[in-house]
């Protein structure tokens, strides 16, 4: 978990201190903040055999027209039953967010993120395990208006630090396919 969140600061350490030089491999001013954006994210996550439904947002600073990054969430909105029978959970999780839209002024475009951060499964009548998840995506985003995007991805929830009854990380890890509305402004463009 801690490596995990070392690389996040390290990595967003690297894209800032690339502002302070005179030229960089994105152009001059490749990180001024262009735009502010809020995310509903919905998603169908595959555990076995069942797709299980999933919302969450962030919300996320745009910087040079094309870099996001944000704080995200993410929650199970129905139980999921475990294969022992009668005992069931919810997962949830937050954290960093990190995107990249290249070519994001164009109508449509790709749209790439990962996610790290903490998060907890909720178990029906035992106590709760803290998890540590890393949701990395990739799709195509649509630019509708000025001021809402529609996006389609596809990822995968990669779940770690998972301390339940005989289960592990890959019980609980799993791909998933997910549209996202985007609403906000970018004055990079306009």
């Amino acid at each position: 978990m801690k490596k995990g969140i070392t690389l996040l600061a390290l990595l967003f350490i690297g894209l800032f201190s690339v502002q302070a030089q005179e030229e960089t491999l994105f152009g001059n001013n490749a990180l001024d903040l262009t735009g502010v954006w809020y995310n509903s994210r919905h998603n169908f996550s595959f555990f076995d055999e069942d797709a299980h439904y999933v919302r969450g947002g962030s919300i996320d600073l745009e910087f040079g027209r094309s870099i996001f990054l944000g704080w995200s969430w993410h929650r199970m909105r129905d139980d999921l039953f475990l294969e022992e029978g009668n005992v069931s959970f919810k997962l949830r999780h937050s954290g960093l967010k990190l995107a990249y839209a290249p070519a994001a002024g164009k109508v449509i475009h790709p749209y790439f993120s990962v996610m790290a951060g903490s998060g907890k499964i909720d178990i029906t009548g035992d106590s709760d395990d803290r998890i540590f998840g890393i949701t990395p995506t990739g799709g195509l985003e649509i630019n509708v208006t000025e001021w809402f995007r529609l996006g389609t991805e596809v990822g995968y929830r990669y779940v770690t630090d998972v301390d339940v009854r005989n289960l592990g990380s890959e019980d609980f890890s799993t791909l998933f396919v997910q549209v996202q509305l985007r609403f906000g402004f970018s004055w990079g463009y306009w």
